[in-house]
């Protein structure tokens, strides 16, 4: 069974690990900071702008920046790490979905310039890695918001093959600089945005009738 997979890059772009965020994961983190969020913000890994347009649309104030150019009109194409801090009182905070890979680095270069991070990571960059281990110990999140539910796939840039369904789970890690320190938070990302929920009912009866049809089961005590 895999539990990772990362497509063959074709593109020139394997250093980048072009993944972009679905509007899911950001609209809930938006739903679920509030008015945590600060209102002047700063994309460094914006991309195709998945995050910056739905910040935008809440009327916060986004710098959209990014190592490489995707498109995104007005994005400042510069690395991250070559980049100042940036002055107090223009950016108030950080919110990105860094490359895997980097995002440890990511985190130790934001959280050390602005007081307010939020970054989208796989689950397993909280949990395991003895590396990190002394980071999280010295720098813990603030609040971790950890899906249960599955976040819609998010496929690399430019991928034209077959959709799969997403076998990765995902979390928001949040540092805030002065807040308490909370408790892990599980969240519904379609309760969280109103969405219709599936009919569990209807799926166990599937599932039912699926082993039932299973040689050597029918009938068995």
């Amino acid at each position: 069974m895999q539990i990772q997979n990362r497509h063959k890059y074709t593109d020139g772009l394997d250093d980048l690990d072009p993944y972009f965020t679905c509007p899911e994961a950001i609209d809930s983190l938006i739903a679920l900071e509030g008015n945590r969020l600060p209102q002047k913000l700063w994309e460094p890994a914006a991309g195709d702008g998945a995050i910056v347009r739905r910040l935008c649309k809440t009327g916060r104030t986004v710098l959209a920046s990014d190592i490489h150019d995707y498109g995104l009109p007005g994005c400042r194409i510069v690395d991250f790490f070559a980049m100042p801090p940036p002055p107090r009182g223009r950016i108030d905070g950080i919110v990105t979905n860094p490359p895997y890979k980097i995002a440890l680095a990511f985190a130790q270069k934001a959280i050390s310039e602005v007081p307010y991070v939020a970054m989208l990571v796989r689950s397993n960059f909280a949990t395991e890695g003895v590396r990190r281990d002394q980071f999280f110990e010295e720098y813990p999140p603030t609040r971790t918001w950890l899906s249960s539910r599955r976040l819609p796939m998010m496929h690399r840039n430019g991928w034209a093959g077959k959709r799969a369904p997403n076998n990765t789970p995902y979390c928001w890690l949040v540092w805030e600089q002065g807040a308490e320190r909370e408790f892990l938070h599980r969240f519904d990302w379609r309760k969280v945005l109103g969405l219709e929920l599936p009919d569990r009912s209807k799926q166990g009866a599937r599932m039912a009738t699926q082993v039932m049809k299973v040689p050597g089961l029918v009938g068995r005590r």
